[in-house]
């Protein structure tokens, strides 16, 4: 049935009824955005210092088109709150406003809209307040960064964030999701990001953790940490390159401070020394999975990397202290890291230590980290022609890494059918016919005439794609109780097995 949602999504052809669009700018003030309506971001929003902004379950937020200081972002500013609180059922959606979620956009659509930017209290070793990247410098309210590890900027759940990382300048987007300053007093789990331009997800400093993150088809890295970053209950996170495209950078590029540009604490403190429990890496071929360097410490372990060239890159090129130098003092700790299709497991770069790469070696047959060819995984996928349905999904379930199955049922890589399900796809071939609903809209029910006698799979999804119900008809009428659900737009698909119909249904009040 997994299969047939899939194919529900992506290859409906009715029109999304539309919902009411609320156009939001400047600041949010305290409010709630219900999931009846659909709000377009203008220009940077912002949810200002004592101001709490709440997002209902199944809540559509669309950032409009723009460039450089016209470019569309939700920015939680230090001191205030946001609390999108979705569920596997209702997740809140994120993605451009020329996005009409029926599954017609190209999964690698990138730097459409800019993305989430979280402002916060919590320490980072930058020397003193910062300016978050992506927003210029004139700007006020983008400062981060304090002495309140624990500060609470409140709750991301369910979140699914689609095609940002529009462009401000040469070389300079907005991250998918960016955490500066974040504290540990925020909730941050199931969070997907999706065909960002830039990095998926970006720690400056703070220690907030995330837990179930899945970072896929981004143009840069997938996850990235600077400036003293120290979450330490991070668990469950899957970066997934573009192998189609062949884009993407690494699958994590984590550094401890901004060395390269002086703005570092006299002590360097926090360290850069977040924990991961839980990582699995789908690459392109080429590349690295994690490279540590410029002072970054950290502890990962339970890994699966595949498809990479080179596992784990620690440096050893900045003074006075580099990855390798963090590795020496057991800052920076690895274990239990398999690689699958990898030409180097662990890799030593630098020159200071002769015996570099011996050490490494040493310590990756001590740690577990090694090359497993005949681990029983598939790391390899392909989409169609346009881009919108995965033609080889893979499967990482594994005692190693993150697995996948977390992400079923609520992110748009498995509405796309990356993950696959067993099942053959149902319904992709033969007749197509649109049927009505009626009463449409409807209240408590609403009944469809089905153009087939033979016995027919349906599934009801909402309008981000979310399965909602399904059901096998044995009669050629179908009635659908719809007296439970919100307001809102649905889409109505079946099959018989060869022919397939397809419908919408408003649900109103």
């Amino acid at each position: 049935m997994r299969a047939l949602l899939c194919f529900a999504v992506c290859l409906m052809t009715t029109n999304l009824i539309a919902q009411n669009t609320i156009t939001v700018s400047g600041s949010t003030g305290t409010t709630t955005w219900t999931s009846n309506n659909t709000y377009v971001l203008t220009g940077y929003v912002f949810v200002e210092s004592g101001q709490t902004l709440t997002i209902e379950a199944g809540t559509t937020v669309k950032g409009a088109p723009g460039s450089g200081v016209d470019a569309s972002a939700l920015i939680v500013t230090k001191g205030g709150q946001i609390i999108a609180d979705g569920t596997a059922e209702a997740p809140i959606v994120f993605t451009f406003e020329g996005d009409p979620l029926d599954g017609s956009v190209a999964y690698d659509t990138r730097g459409q809209w800019g993305g989430i930017i979280i402002l916060g209290n919590a320490t980072t070793n930058f020397g003193g307040p910062a300016q978050i990247e992506g927003i210029p410098t004139d700007n006020n309210l983008a400062e981060y960064g304090g002495d309140d590890d624990a500060d609470n900027s409140g709750i991301l759940r369910y979140i699914s964030i689609r095609h940002g990382g529009t462009e401000l300048g040469a070389a300079n987007e907005i991250n998918g999701l960016t955490l500066a300053g974040v504290g540990s007093g925020t909730t941050i789990d199931h969070i997907e990001v999706v065909s960002n331009l830039d990095d998926g997800i970006e720690f400056f400093g703070g220690a907030v953790s995330i837990t179930h993150a899945i970072v896929a088809f981004c143009g840069d890295d997938s996850f990235d940490w600077d400036q003293g970053y120290h979450g330490q209950n991070n668990a469950q996170w899957l970066a997934i390159q573009d192998q189609p495209g062949l884009s993407g950078d690494r699958g994590g590029e984590l550094d401890g401070d901004d060395s390269d540009d002086g703005n570092v604490s006299a002590d360097e403190m926090p360290l850069a020394t977040p924990t991961v429990t839980g990582w699995t890496i789908v690459g392109v071929g080429d590349g690295q999975g994690l490279l540590f360097r410029n002072g970054s410490g950290g502890h990962v372990s339970n890994g699966l990397f595949a498809n990479v060239a080179e596992g784990i890159e620690i440096e050893d090129k900045e003074s006075p202290m580099d990855a390798f130098d963090h590795y020496l003092t057991g800052d920076l700790t690895l274990s239990n890291i398999k690689m699958v299709n990898c030409e180097d497991a662990l890799d030593y770069d630098g020159t200071d230590v002769e015996d570099g790469d011996a050490q490494l070696d040493a310590y990756a047959a001590d740690n577990g980290i090694e090359i497993m060819n005949g681990l029983d995984i598939d790391y390899q996928f392909n989409f169609d022609a346009a881009g919108q349905q995965a033609t080889d999904p893979i499967n990482v379930v594994s005692e190693y890494g993150s697995g996948q199955d977390w992400a079923l049922g609520w992110t748009l890589c498995d509405a796309r059918a990356l993950f696959g399900a067993g099942v053959a796809q149902v319904g992709t071939s033969g007749e197509k016919h649109n049927v009505l609903a009626y009463p449409n809209p409807c209240t408590h029910a609403a009944t469809v005439v089905l153009p087939s006698h033979a016995p027919t799979s349906w599934v009801l999804v909402n309008a981000n794609g979310q399965w909602m119900r399904s059901g096998t008809a044995q009669e050629t009428v179908l009635r659908i109780d719809t007296s439970d659900l919100p307001a809102g737009a649905y889409f109505l698909r079946g099959t018989d097995g060869n022919a397939t119909w397809s419908t919408a249904i408003n649900k109103r009040h």
